[in-house]
């Protein structure tokens, strides 16, 4: 059976074989060649440029090009960074042309002008006009058309067992030491500011049909612009506003380029950090635009190399023509190299004439008529101090800034998407219905550069691999080898979605069910009321075409020392997607924390208990129905009204269990806090006693100007330059067996707000109040809660936290005040060191302010170290009370979430 689907196969190759000649010979002529350097070595990735018809694309490792032509006269520029530039005046016929290129190196000479009588070195007053004028061409273009070829390949030197397995699809995983490639064609459309339509033409993958294969987009190389402060959310651009705070410049020299001349300026960081490029950047003269960018990033995963070559796809328009990332990955045992590269044909490409163009950069010679020029148009005061600074033969640092944001303030009053509140998605993304379905005999007539013999291999496998999936159940049952494997991969499957769940789903996902799995370290925990607890969980969702979608998730649990079934049942109706409106009712037996916003985490508890018997998570039952509705007013406006009835039962210690310290006494099932007697007084004004609570509560939550997206009919917030203000009013009664009923109500208003300044750094700040108006009925779990986590090691990143107090002694039943403040950024005090500047932690200083009448004024001061190997975080704090010091505390923070 296997020799006939080889013998099948060969045939389908032949036959391709002759499919492939005869496409390319309906596709136009092929002009290709060699290029190489003065001692005859191939030049790899070398820039192939046609002005005619505005097409870049790049050579292969060896130096190889290929380009379809139509018949016709073209100018062809040949170039490579390091390398003078060279041009051809080729006329393509009715046959092939081969034509082979040798570059000469690239000489940069220092001319006497450039030194300047300060000793400053001049990459300074080139890098000073090249920053400031970054927005302008950042804005340059109003819209444009282009086709993009992506090619990809990846070698996989090394990869665990473990991960390996994890990728593996279809019995298939990554191997080792073979390419894989990924390439695609895409018709580009722009629009500014920044909205962009991609059609994939064609795609083709030699990857494992899994994620790492995946769709592929174009966009991350079209968007990304060094004219942005920030690419990619990698690093920080050489021409960003604040580069003179992470890079120093040396200028290497000039040359001429034709009728232009180009700066060599080198890009040193200041300091060693994974937030920076270093290498190599070409500015042209005059004009203070980007000729070509050669830079590298090292980082924790490995390393990038970036490579752009610009050319004037029109009048004083620099585009990028070729892209080129070279990628270096060695982390947690894997190693990879990987290479990905582009080439651009811009069809349409239209400047946007309603930035007025900075008076002192060159005209460039106008090959066709030039439009009339207006009469008398008007010059705005920010235009007229953007000429005036661009005057200078210099700037200081200081011009530079104020320059830079003149340019960007005239491009946003451009931006009228700005002030809209519905923010459109930037991407409409379309596959055209055959994108995948391309045979060789296509890719071979269209693809812009060659593939290397590496990458014609992985085609082969992958083909191989292909045809052997489109054998029927019989032809597999024929070979034992596949049916063995079939078998093994099926019981896989089936212990992996018992042990970590699945989800189940009709047709066209209207109705979906989601087993949780039976291994969750969320569901087995450990405190001293319940003992060992464990339990599962599910999810039912229904769609309806109309929008409404129906969640119901239910839970049972099992309390081992109580011998109790806990169990909880949470249903929300979305039926109004666009108004976010929500109908919601949860019902349950559960037992709670008694400061249920922000206590202790479960898992953490669980190992205190247990290695070193404090048992700090304090509990009550709760047999609960809570109902509510939820919606959206006017934009950004929130209302919910609530309901909720409780019985409340007080809980003792069940379980005496731990591993170590068995000589130390659990402490009782009551929290610590000054409004509750210790040892317990029947007489005292606030006690923990079994009662029935029902509460109703309206709260009220506007964000001005909120931003958002509609996606599918639903409407999702996506912030505002605004704070969030909320508004909360509760009225409960409690009633004790025997007693009367008694009620208070709480009153309590915050704001809040998080915003990003700059490339990696954000601040954060709320500001919160609240009072009982009566609380002769209020019980302990109706206090006003904080967040205090006093343990050194914390399994959660918080937020809005005292680091030094006691669980539950901040709880207050009377009035209080509450302030925090937080600010983030890669560079402060200590990531300015040597051996530290080259890591990703952020450093954090942090504010919280407490007032109530048990704590008087009570604040805390703190710093951190975060995104230590991504997971975690050191901090150190201080509290005080009033001026006087209350204590100091080290806090090491393991984020899973």
């Amino acid at each position: 059976m296997l020799k006939a689907i080889a013998m099948t196969y060969k045939k389908s190759l032949l036959a391709i074989f002759f499919i492939v000649s005869a496409v390319i010979n309906l596709s136009g002529q092929i002009l290709k060649g060699k290029i190489t350097n003065s001692e005859g070595n191939p030049v790899p990735f070398a820039t192939v440029y046609i002005s005619e018809i505005k097409h870049g694309t790049t050579a292969n490792i060896k130096g190889e090009y290929l380009i379809n032509l139509n018949p016709g006269t073209y100018t062809i520029f040949f170039q490579s960074l390091g390398f003078s530039p060279d041009s051809r005046r080729v006329l393509i016929e009715n046959e092939d042309k081969i034509i082979d290129v040798m570059l000469q190196v690239q000489f940069y000479e220092i001319p006497e002008v450039r030194v300047t009588s300060s000793g400053e070195d001049p990459a300074y007053a080139i890098m000073r006009k090249a920053i400031a004028l970054a927005p302008y061409y950042l804005n340059q273009i109003k819209h444009y058309q282009a086709e993009v070829y992506i090619k990809g390949s990846v070698i996989v030197r090394n990869i665990p067992n473990i991960i390996k397995r994890q990728i593996e699809v279809n019995n298939e995983s990554i191997r080792e030491g073979e390419v894989y490639l990924i390439e695609s064609i895409n018709e580009i459309e722009f629009d500014a500011p920044d909205r962009y339509n991609q059609k994939i033409i064609s795609q083709h993958s030699t990857f494992p049909e899994s994620e790492m294969g995946g769709d592929i987009s174009p966009m991350d190389v079209v968007q990304a612009s060094f004219y942005q402060p920030l690419i990619a959310d990698i690093a920080i651009s050489p021409l960003a506003p604040n580069a003179m705070s992470h890079y120093k410049f040396r200028y290497d020299g000039s040359s001429p380029q034709g009728q232009y001349i180009v700066n060599k300026i080198a890009v040193i960081p200041k300091r060693k950090s994974q937030q920076v490029f270093e290498g190599t950047i070409y500015i042209i003269e005059d004009y203070w635009c980007l000729h070509s960018i050669d830079l590298l990033n090292e980082n924790i995963a490995g390393s990038i190399s970036i490579k752009q070559v610009y050319a004037p796809v029109q009048d004083n328009i620099w585009m990028p023509v070729t892209h080129k990332f070279s990628i270096n990955i060695s982390i947690v045992g894997v190693k990879a190299d990987g290479e990905y590269g582009s080439a651009v044909t811009y069809s349409i490409v239209e400047p946007n004439t309603d930035l007025a163009r900075p008076a002192d950069l060159p005209v460039a010679q106008q090959v066709e008529e030039p439009p009339p020029l207006e009469d008398n148009k008007p010059v705005s005061r920010e235009q007229q101090k953007i000429n005036e600074l661009l005057a200078k033969d210099e700037l200081n640092n200081r011009d530079m800034v104020k320059l830079s944001r003149l340019i960007e303030k005239e491009a946003d009053k451009l931006d009228t998407a700005a002030n809209e509140l519905e923010i459109k998605d930037r991407t409409n993304f379309t596959v055209e219905d055959d994108a995948d379905k391309r045979d060789s005999a296509y890719w071979n007539a269209v693809r812009p550069i060659p593939l290397s013999d590496e990458e014609i291999m992985s085609i082969r496998v992958s083909d191989s691999i292909s045809f052997r999936r489109t054998l029927t159940k019989s032809e597999i049952k024929n070979d034992t080898t596949l049916v063995e494997e079939d078998t093994g991969s099926v019981a896989k499957r089936v212990f992996s979605d018992i042990a970590f769940g699945k989800t189940f789903s009709s047709e066209k996902r209207k109705l979906s069910f989601r087993f949780e799995g039976l291994i969750d370290p969320e569901k087995f925990t450990y405190n001293t009321v319940d003992g060992i607890r464990y339990g599962v969980g599910f999810r039912v969702t229904k769609r309806w075409e109309d929008g409404p979608i129906l969640t119901i998730t239910p839970s049972v649990d099992w309390a081992f020392a109580r011998e109790r079934l806990l169990w909880r049942v949470n249903a929300s109706l979305n039926y109004n997607r666009m108004k976010q409106a929500r109908l919601f009712i949860w019902a349950g037996r559960s037992s709670n924390d008694f400061n249920s916003s922000a206590g202790i985490s479960p898992m953490l508890n669980s190992i205190t208990s247990l290695f070193f018997r404090d048992n700090w998570l304090k509990l009550y039952e709760s047999n609960f129905i809570t109902v509510g509705h939820r919606n959206e007013i006017v934009n950004g406006l929130y209302v919910e009204f609530r309901y909720n009835y409780e019985d409340r039962r007080m809980l003792e210690n069940n379980s005496d269990y731990s591993f170590l310290s068995k000589d130390q006494q659990f402490t009782p099932n009551i929290p610590v806090n000054d409004y509750l007697p210790d040892p317990p007084d029947p007489g005292a004004e606030y006690n923990l006693n079994n009662h029935i609570h029902q509460e109703g509560s309206v709260s009220l939550s506007y964000t001005p100007r909120q931003k958002y997206y509609i996606n599918n009919g639903a409407k999702s917030p996506a912030g505002s330059s605004f704070p969030t203000f909320r508004l909360l009013w509760e009225h409960g009664v409690n009633s004790q067996t025997g007693g009367d009923a008694l009620s208070y109500d709480l009153i309590k208003a915050d704001a809040s707000k998080t915003r990003s300044i700059g490339a990696f750094s954000e601040y954060g700040w709320s500001v919160g109040a609240g009072a009982y108006v009566n609380n002769e009925g209020i019980e302990f779990p109706d206090f006003a809660h904080f967040n205090s986590q006093p343990l050194p090691v914390l399994l959660t990143n918080y937020r809005n936290v005292f680091m030094i107090p006691e669980y539950y002694s901040l709880a207050t039943p009377e009035y209080y005040g509450e302030v925090h403040f937080r600010y983030t950024t890669p560079y402060l005090l200590i990531k300015l060191l040597p051996f530290l500047s080259n890591t990703l932690m952020r450093e954090n200083i942090s504010l919280a302010y407490l007032y109530t009448p048990n704590t008087s004024n009570y604040w805390e001061v703190g710093y951190a170290l975060s995104e230590i190997f991504f997971i975690g975080r050191a901090g150190i704090y201080a509290g005080f009370e009033d001026f006087t010091f209350k204590g100091a505390a080290v806090r090491f923070t393991f984020i899973f979430e």
